[in-house]
């Protein structure tokens, strides 16, 4: 059986990540002091700032809205079906 081929638009959009990821090389290569130096101040601004919390609050929040808005809709959606009936 042979194996399926990838889709050229997957192609394409692997294509600007892998410029980010050749451009990135190079300046790391150019400049490595200021590279490592940018990379020990991002690593200690991701330890002191909680990413993992403001992502869990978001996530809860948006699934605690998620059915009063569903609700909220399908409520809209049938009010606009009455009046299209109506008329």
């Amino acid at each position: 059986m042979p194996e399926p081929t990838e889709p050229e638009k997957n192609l394409e959009t692997k294509k600007p990540l892998s410029e980010l990821v050749e451009k990135t090389a190079a300046e790391v290569r150019k400049e490595p002091v200021k590279s490592v130096i940018w990379a020990f101040f991002i690593g200690i601004f991701l330890t002191m700032f909680p990413v993992g919390r403001i992502i869990r609050i978001l996530a809860g929040l948006v699934l605690t809205l998620l059915r009063p808005v569903l609700l909220l809709l399908g409520v809209v959606k049938l009010c606009e079906e009455i009046e299209e009936r109506r008329q």
